[in-house]
């Protein structure tokens, strides 16, 4: 059974590291550098992957600050000018309100130096009732405060880059197949994924995905696909690190943030 503490912790901007997991307290970059790094399960299976064509040029970076701030997570463009990514990614912890939406950039297909697409957000769409739990200690954050961390950026221009197909509500089964691709902060200019990993406990007893994709700092947010139709396809989104599992929000979750119209 899950805890109230959870498995898995949040981990999107550097700046913050990560959260507390059950049994797993937050972690400095001394003790990261000592111990192994939560969201790595067994041996770390991330590749790079070229982010070009379909779906990988649509996975991006989610910045607070601009391209080179340490305010790092991923993406992924679901609409001309729509993405998905974790909430907390666009939360301020130490003001438990989210950023400027004028500080919060989003960049596609991003190579070394180079991306593909850049703009900024016009607005931001939560899951009603979210409620976001800032980072106060060692101790972490109640499992519920991952069951709604998803949020959708507007962007201010529609991007010429075509958006990653959205999976199928359909159930899922233990074992499925599964990729994560992320920007994370030890490759932050190198897409990188994990190809076969697996989900381990899907909506039990809780609406998330428990799942052993290898993750890393700067991650939340990150798509995770299943294959459709011979089409990669997100159906969830990283949002949580921990030692034996990580957690993900399935599309289930969040299709309603697909829904909306601009910015009303």
């Amino acid at each position: 059974m899950l805890k109230n503490k959870i498995q898995n912790g949040r981990f999107g901007r550097p700046k913050a590291l990560l959260l507390a997991v059950a049994g797993i307290t937050a972690f400095s970059a001394v003790a990261a550098s000592q111990t192994k790094q939560p969201g790595l399960i067994g041996n770390d299976d991330r590749k790079p992957v070229a982010a070009t064509g379909q779906p990988w040029d649509a996975v991006g970076q989610v910045n607070i600050g601009g391209y080179r701030s340490l305010g790092q997570c991923t993406g992924t463009l679901v609409g001309p000018d729509l993405v998905i990514t974790a909430a907390h990614c666009v939360m301020d912890d130490a003001q438990a309100k989210p950023y400027p939406t004028h500080n919060i950039h989003f960049l596609a297909g991003v190579r070394g130096e180079n991306h593909i697409a850049h703009a900024k957000a016009k607005c931001l769409r939560f899951l009603k009732g979210y409620a976001y739990v800032p980072v106060r200690n060692s101790n972490g954050v109640p499992l519920t405060a991952l069951y709604q961390d998803a949020a959708a950026i507007v962007l201010t221009t529609k991007l010429a880059i075509e958006p990653a197909a959205v999976a199928d509500l359909r159930p899922r089964d233990p074992g499925e197949s599964l990729i994560h691709a992320a920007y994370p902060s030890d490759r932050r200019y190198q897409l990188l994924a994990h190809i076969g990993c697996r989900l381990l406990r899907p909506n039990r007893p809780v609406p998330i995905w428990l799942n052993d994709c290898d993750t890393h700092p700067a991650s939340s947010g990150g798509p995770v696909f299943v294959e459709e139709s011979g089409q990669l396809r997100i159906a969830a989104v990283m949002v949580g690190a921990g030692r034996r599992n990580n957690t993900a929000l399935p599309i289930a979750v969040w299709q309603e943030l697909l829904d909306g119209k601009g910015c009303e």
